[in-house]
């Protein structure tokens, strides 16, 4: 991470020698050049910059974020503003892992990027509310919360500790759990399972209390590991199973929905500050379209994707609602533990999340 790091804050320096050279002057968003690889700043006049950026991202081309980032945000924001402010969608990790493209955002030296919320938690650990298992239940639920009160307070958190703010909040899903053992409807299944979680203390804290053996593991390593009965399986959204293919060596998948797999539209505070307001109305309002198409696109394809699932051979279960209550169950020290750590805050967040619980 360091050596991409370095090389992002190495071509930003270049770029603004560049700059200097053409003769740009001036400070701020309205005179100057901008940081490195998220793009540059460069004066029309007071009122309507000429304002060009990049957003980064770690997924694919034809991730609903992509695309939602791509045809709605960036599309409607060079709309608005008449061309003036322009929004290039690097995919692919193509200017750095979410780590490191979210190091150099609160640096300066990008002003845009689109980690996952469990990277943004790595930075305010108020964001682990969202790592927390069954504090929702369904993907609608979580969407008005962080459409709300809950995203309100944690984008507020994130400026105060880091200097960013979050936008809006875009999804791969509500996580599930593939496996080759068994069909899993109750907690008792995963007993002695090989669960690969990601490296992050409320996942690890979850499988282990409904009897699961969790597995640190590099995201790179799971299809092979499935592949060879290292581990038995894996929890990720329908949308990644499906994509990575992980359903081809694994014959079970339950819709669990015991975790919700967020992904973010983040920017530099201070660069958003500086923009003019028309220019920050533009892109708060793109953002919030886009996360309604990148929605709308996760569960039109969930549905596709389930069915390839099944036809290839993976049986998909879709618990009860006394099934899934009887993992909320299993997994309530989980969330005591994340107000005994939190204290007042966390049990702030918990009553913020009740509130779109019904």
């Amino acid at each position: 991470m360091k050596r991409k790091l370095t090389l992002i804050l190495v071509c930003a320096m270049l770029l603004g020698v560049l700059s200097a050279c053409g003769g740009n002057s001036g400070g701020g968003t309205n005179g100057a050049s901008g940081g490195g690889t998220s793009g540059s700043v460069v004066a029309a006049d007071d009122e309507n910059p000429t304002v060009s950026v990049s957003f980064a991202l770690m997924l694919a081309d034809d991730h609903p974020h992509s695309i939602a980032a791509t045809t709605v945000m960036a599309a409607e924001v060079a709309e608005a503003t008449g061309g003036k402010f322009t929004i290039d969608v690097q995919t692919n990790g193509s200017l750095g892992s979410d780590a490191e493209t979210t190091e150099a955002t609160t640096m300066g030296m990008m002003y845009m990027t689109g980690p996952t919320a469990a990277t943004l938690a790595t930075l305010d650990p108020n964001w682990y509310i969202l790592d927390v298992p069954y504090v929702f239940t369904t993907k609608e639920q979580i969407r008005n919360a962080l459409d709300g009160e809950l995203g309100e307070y944690l984008s507020n958190s994130l400026e105060e500790s880091v200097g960013l703010i979050c936008l809006g909040f875009g999804e791969s899903g509500m996580r599930g759990l593939s496996n080759n053992a068994r069909e899993v409807t109750s907690p008792a299944d995963l007993s002695g399972m090989k669960i690969r979680t990601l490296e992050n203390k409320y996942h690890l804290a979850t499988f282990a209390a409904i009897g699961a053996n969790p597995t640190p593991m590099a995201f790179g390593e799971v299809y092979t590991a499935l592949q060879t009965g290292q581990i038995d399986g894996q929890d990720n959204a329908i949308s990644i199973t499906y994509t990575n293919k992980f359903y081809e060596v694994q014959a079970y998948y339950t819709r669990l929905d015991h975790l919700f797999n967020g992904n973010t539209y983040v920017v530099n505070a201070q660069w958003f500050h500086s923009l003019p307001e028309s220019y920050q109305n533009a892109l708060r309002t793109a953002v919030q379209d886009a996360v309604i198409e990148q929605r709308r696109l996760i569960d039109e394809q969930e549905e596709s994707q389930i069915a390839e699932m099944e036809k290839y051979g993976c049986t998909v279960t879709t618990l009860t609602d006394e099934q899934k209550q009887a993992f909320v169950d299993a997994t309530q020290s989980v969330r005591d533990d994340f107000v005994k750590e939190f204290g007042v805050d966390g049990q702030q967040m918990l009553d913020l999340a009740a509130k779109y619980a019904d």
